[in-house]
């Protein structure tokens, strides 16, 4: 008998041995993306005014793009500037309208130009040694994404190239304390949030002729005093003047610094 109960036992403990297990169990979380933003800058040029007295030969074919806009277009026509007659007492309103997609991003402004005197580009009955860029007069405006305009710049047409040679932040808010982050104009399809109108800048030219000459000028609502030394003249005749403007934007998200990378680590470029 004590061997069977033995026997017994070993049978018992067998079965307890079967029975044990860890607690378990589980649950699945399935489809986890994560997918990178977007970010783009779009700029539209866009003319405003060429006004040579009527019957110059560039005013003339800006007026004959105007008159072919729809009764909707608004009074500007898009395109690139390009000044075939300039001569003093002409006058020039070409905007850009910089707009960032998809993120907030900071805008940038770079200018370069390069120009000849008319002596240098044949000219040789009149001595032509002056530069456009030494007589022409320039007011930039900036209108903000609030809708407010303040005036950004003023003076000579070379002093505003020098003065954006190496870029500079185009607010999208203005005041005392200016707002360079632009909300975005447009978001991803799905994406829900705010957005506004881009910014324009618009740049106002006026080369002064000598009927100026002791007179008070109006450029883009700033007044110049116009002295004998201002009006050109001859010295211009011929001379040439072109100018890159480029536009740059980088995303505001985590970027405390802007455009303080090297040229090729930069953000969307617009030229």
């Amino acid at each position: 008998m004590l061997l069977g109960l033995g026997a017994v036992g070993v049978a018992s403990a067998g079965a307890g041995l079967g029975t044990t297990a860890f607690f378990s169990d589980e649950e699945s979380f399935e489809g986890n993306t994560i997918t990178a933003g977007q970010f783009e800058l779009d700029v539209t040029q866009m003319i405003y005014e060429v006004d040579q007295d009527g019957i110059g030969p560039d005013q003339l074919t800006f007026e004959q793009a105007l008159a072919e806009l729809d009764d909707s277009a608004a009074e500007s026509v898009a395109g690139i500037l390009e000044i075939t007659d300039a001569k003093p007492g002409d006058s020039y309103k070409v905007c850009w309208d910089p707009c960032v997609k998809y993120n907030p991003g900071y805008v940038q402004i770079t200018l370069a130009s390069e120009e000849s005197t008319g002596t240098a580009n044949g000219v040789t009955h009149v001595t032509s040694e002056g530069l456009l860029s030494e007589y022409m007069l320039a007011v930039v405006s900036l209108e903000d994404q609030n809708g407010d305009t303040e005036m950004v710049f003023a003076g000579t047409l070379g002093e505003l190239v020098a003065e954006f040679s190496e870029g500079g932040l185009i607010h999208a808010i203005g005041g005392s304390e200016p707002e360079y982050c632009h909300a975005p104009c447009e978001l991803m399809e799905g994406v829900e949030g705010d957005v506004a109108d881009p910014v324009e800048v618009c740049v106002y030219l006026y080369l002064p002729s000598h009927a100026d000459v002791g007179e008070i000028v109006t450029v883009g609502g700033v007044e110049f005093d116009i002295e004998p030394d201002d009006s050109p003249g001859n010295a211009v005749q011929g001379a040439s003047f072109e100018a890159d403007v480029l536009f740059e934007a980088e995303q505001c998200r985590h970027n405390d610094d802007p455009f303080s990378g090297e040229e090729d680590d930069g953000g969307d470029i617009v030229d």
